[in-house]
């Protein structure tokens, strides 16, 4: 049953096509058994295909419960990023995990929007990992300063933002905490190593990059995701 349920969440997590001059990949391992948590993926393409809204949410625990409270919070949250502003996306994700009955209602999340006519972007953290930029002229991985604390903590949410610009060729690159951390290494050193290998992966080509950097992931008793987005050359 856990299994079918996860299942229906990866489903509903379907990156929508973008128009030319961008491209997306994402990838998800889910960890052995059923004692894993829920990694999900949001996504919003404006009407007239030029503003992309995303989210990658990682429900925080594991055993029975994790994945169906990760499915629902996938529904409110596919209907919170067509209901409500951008900058008030993540407060309303907040305020839903903190109605919930549960006390261990807890979720990171990173939002990021981008302008497909100009290549601008702005990132928002609730707790999650640093997202990854690539820059095409170094032909390396940037660390991005967007901070915050995890959803349904307590009001309000804390966020840091981020914004820039991708030139042809740039991506960003974001991930949960599974793919980062382990019992042998810190974050840090998880960080220093995927900015290594998502390097080769991306160097190698464009398709299956993903993949290839989850391919080097072990897996345990944790989900992991990897989404790329990345302006054409």
């Amino acid at each position: 049953m856990l299994e079918r349920l996860h299942a229906r969440l990866q489903a509903r997590g379907r990156m929508p096509e973008l128009p030319a001059g961008w491209r997306r990949q994402s990838a998800m391992l889910a960890a052995f058994g059923v004692r894993y948590g829920g990694d999900f993926i949001v996504a919003d393409l404006a009407a007239d295909g030029r503003r992309l809204q995303m989210v990658l949410v990682d429900v925080c625990g594991g055993g029975d419960a994790a994945v169906p409270a990760a499915l629902r919070f996938a529904g409110a949250l596919e209907s919170l990023i067509t209901a409500v502003a951008p900058e008030d996306l993540l407060a309303a994700a907040n305020a839903y995990l903190l109605r919930q009955p549960s006390d261990e209602s807890l979720a990171t999340a990173v939002q990021v929007g981008i302008d497909l006519d100009e290549g601008s972007y702005r990132i928002r953290s609730a707790g999650h990992p640093p997202a990854l930029r690539w820059c095409a002229r170094a032909a390396d991985w940037e660390i991005d300063n967007a901070r915050g604390t995890a959803l349904g903590v307590g009001a309000p949410v804390e966020t840091t933002e981020s914004a820039g610009r991708l030139a042809p060729g740039d991506g960003l690159l974001f991930y949960t905490d599974g793919v980062v951390e382990s019992r042998s290494a810190d974050i840090d050193e998880g960080i220093a190593w995927l900015r290594r290998t998502a390097r080769e992966a991306l160097l190698a080509g464009w398709e299956g990059a993903a993949d290839r950097i989850l391919a080097q992931v072990a897996r345990g008793d944790d989900d992991r995701a990897v989404l790329l987005v990345q302006r054409e050359a």
